[in-house]
C-alpha cells in the first residue's frame, strides 16, 4: 500500500469512528430523555454532546426530532441553565 493510500484510509477511519461516537452520544441523549434521567445525568451528556461541537440550537432541534417536544423543552432548559 502506498504512503497515500494508507493515509487516506487511516484518515477515514478517524472520521468514522469519530462519526460513530458522536451519533452514540447523540443516541444516549435520546434515551436518557425517554428514560426521564435526572437533570445531573442529562448535562453530562449535553456536555459530552457540546464537546462533538454541536450548536445549542442544533442539538435542540436533534432533540425535538427524535423523542419530542417536551424533551426539547428540558434540553433548552438545562443548557441555559
Amino acid at each position: 500500500m502506498a504512503d497515500d493510500e494508507l493515509t487516506r484510509t487511516q484518515d477515514t477511519t478517524r472520521t468514522s469512528v469519530k462519526t460513530l461516537w458522536t451519533e452514540t452520544v447523540l443516541e444516549i441523549l435520546y434515551e436518557s430523555l425517554r428514560k426521564n434521567k435526572d437533570d445531573a445525568q442529562l448535562r453530562n451528556v449535553l456536555k459530552e454532546v457540546q464537546a462533538k461541537g454541536f450548536k445549542r440550537e442544533a442539538i435542540i432541534q436533534k432533540v425535538r426530532k427524535k423523542v419530542d417536544a417536551h424533551a426539547a423543552a428540558r434540553v433548552r432548559k438545562l443548557l441555559e441553565g
